[in-house]
C-alpha cells in the first residue's frame, strides 16, 4: 500500500489515535522510566499528538506542540488549557518558544517521520534548559527491518504512514552536534506486557511471531550548559 504523508496520515488517524496500542504502551513505559520527576519542572511534548501524555502529568507547566490541528482537536483541544496543559500548532523544526524554555522535553515517535533529524535535534536542544533532559523515542530499526511499518486502521482499511529509519548512531550523531550528551538508551520488545493487545484483536498467532522483537528505541540526553 502506498504510504500516506505524515500530515495526511495523522489527519486521518486523529479520531482513533487516543486508543492505546502495543507500541504506544511499550513506548510510554520506556519514556516514563527515563523521565525525571516532573513536579516543579517545565515540560514540553514536541509532537504531542492528542496530548494524552500531558494530561495530569504532574509538571509545573505542561505544553504540547504538534503540526496537526486535527490531532490536537481530537485530544486535549487546540489552544485550550486542560488540567494545566497548553497546546500550540508547531513544527519540531521550528519550535515557537524561546531558548532554554523547558526543563524536560519529550519528542516521542516523531523523528521517524522526518528525513532530516539534525535540524530537529538542534531545535529540541535549543529549547531545553542547561542541565535539562530531552527524551526521544523512535520506531525501532529492528522492527522496520523485520517488515513492520507505522500503520493505523480506519473505516477505509489499514494505512501506512511515511517513515524514515534512523538507527542509534544517527540519533547519537545528530544529538552530539546539537550539544546533547546521552545519559541512557533503552529498547522495548514485544512480550507479556502487551500480549493482551494481540489477544483482544484476535491475533494471538502474531504475538508468538513477534515475541522478543524490539519495536521501540528510546534515548535520554542531558543539555549541557
Amino acid at each position: 500500500m502506498p504510504a500516506l504523508s505524515a500530515v495526511e496520515g495523522y489527519r486521518r488517524w486523529a479520531p482513533s489515535y487516543a486508543r492505546e496500542t502495543a507500541i504506544s504502551a511499550l513506548e510510554d513505559k520506556l519514556v516514563s522510566a527515563m523521565t525525571p520527576p516532573l513536579a516543579a519542572r517545565r515540560l514540553l511534548d514536541a509532537g504531542c499528538g492528542v496530548g494524552r501524555r500531558l494530561t495530569d502529568c504532574g509538571a509545573a507547566e505542561a505544553v504540547g506542540v504538534d503540526p496537526s490541528a486535527a490531532m490536537l482537536e481530537a485530544g486535549v483541544g487546540l489552544g485550550k488549557v486542560a488540567s494545566g496543559v497548553r497546546t500550540l500548532i508547531g513544527d519540531v523544526h521550528h519550535l515557537p518558544f524561546p531558548d532554554r524554555a523547558f526543563d524536560v522535553v519529550w519528542c516521542r515517535l516523531v523523528l521517524g517521520h522526518l528525513a532530516d533529524i539534525e535540524r530537529a535535534y538542534a531545535e529540541l536542544a535549543r529549547v531545553t534548559a542547561a542541565g535539562g533532559t530531552l527524551v526521544v523515542s523512535d520506531f525501532h530499526p529492528a522492527a522496520h527491518a523485520a517488515g513492520h511499518r507505522r500503520t493505523f486502521r480506519d473505516d477505509d482499511g489499514v494505512h501506512e504512514v511515511e517513515h524514515y529509519v534512523h538507527d542509534l548512531s544517527a540519533h547519537a550523531g545528530a544529538a552530539r552536534a546539537a550539544g546533547l550528551t546521552p545519559t541512557a538508551t533503552r529498547e522495548a520488545a514485544i512480550g507479556p506486557d502487551v500480549r493482551d493487545f494481540y489477544e483482544h484483536a484476535g491475533r494471538a498467532g502474531l504475538y508468538a511471531a513477534h515475541l522478543d522483537l524490539p519495536v521501540v528505541l528510546a534515548i535520554a540526553f542531558r543539555r549541557e550548559g
